[in-house]
C-alpha cells in the first residue's frame, strides 16, 4: 500500500514540476506586439533607433544622412530550448530595412539595405546603417511635416532540409518624420 502510494505521489511531483518548468504561468504582453512563437518558442525580436538628424529642418535639393541603430536579440522560452540557442550562437541571418511609402517630393535610401545580425545567447546584437533623404527642390517649404515609413524584418531560421522553423520571423513598422526648411 505505502509503494503504491509512494509512486503515485511521485509521478503526481514529476508532473507538476514539468508544467512549471516547462512554460510560464501567465503571458503579460501587448497585443500589439505579440508574435505567436513556434514548436521551440524561439522569436527574434528587433528595435531601430536613431539620432536627432531629422530635428533641424532640411532645405530643398539638400541630402541628409540619418544613422539608423538596429538591435536585435533571440528571445526564448522554455529551459530546454535555450540549449538550442547556445547551438545556434554565433550563427548570421539577415534583416531587412525596406521603404513603405514616403512624402511624394523627397527621395530615400538605405545604405546598406540589407544587414547581418548575429545570433548571441541571452545579449542584445547591433548593427549599423544610414537613411539618406533627399528632399526635391520643388518641395513644399514652410516647416512642411514629411515622413518616411519603414519595415525591418527578419525571416525565421530553419532547421536541416528547411522543414523546422527553428526561431520565428518578426517584423516592425516605424515612421521617421522630418521638417522641411523654408
Amino acid at each position: 500500500m505505502k509503494i503504491t502510494r509512494m509512486k503515485k505521489y511521485s509521478v503526481l511531483l514529476v508532473v507538476l514540476v514539468a508544467l512549471f518548468t516547462c512554460s510560464p504561468l501567465a503571458l503579460a504582453q501587448s497585443l500589439d506586439d505579440y508574435h505567436p512563437q513556434g514548436i521551440f518558442h524561439l522569436q527574434f525580436v528587433l528595435f531601430v533607433s536613431w539620432g536627432n538628424e531629422t530635428q533641424t529642418p532640411i532645405s530643398p535639393g539638400e541630402t541628409r544622412e540619418v544613422n539608423l541603430t538596429v538591435g536585435y536579440v533571440v528571445t526564448h522560452g522554455a529551459y530546454w530550448w535555450r540549449l538550442l540557442l547556445h547551438l545556434l550562437d554565433g550563427s548570421s541571418f539577415p534583416i531587412r530595412l525596406a521603404i513603405e511609402n514616403k512624402s511624394d517630393w523627397c527621395e530615400t535610401w538605405f545604405t546598406p539595405e540589407n544587414l547581418t545580425g548575429i545570433i548571441q545567447y541571452n545579449e542584445w546584437g547591433y548593427t549599423h546603417t544610414s537613411l539618406f533623404i533627399h528632399v526635391h527642390d520643388d518641395a513644399p517649404g514652410n516647416f512642411t511635416m514629411g515622413w518616411i515609413k519603414v519595415r525591418a524584418s527578419v525571416g525565421s531560421m530553419k532547421g536541416p532540409f528547411q522543414i523546422i522553423t527553428l526561431i520565428d520571423s518578426y517584423e516592425q513598422h516605424f515612421t521617421i518624420t522630418f521638417v522641411t526648411a523654408p
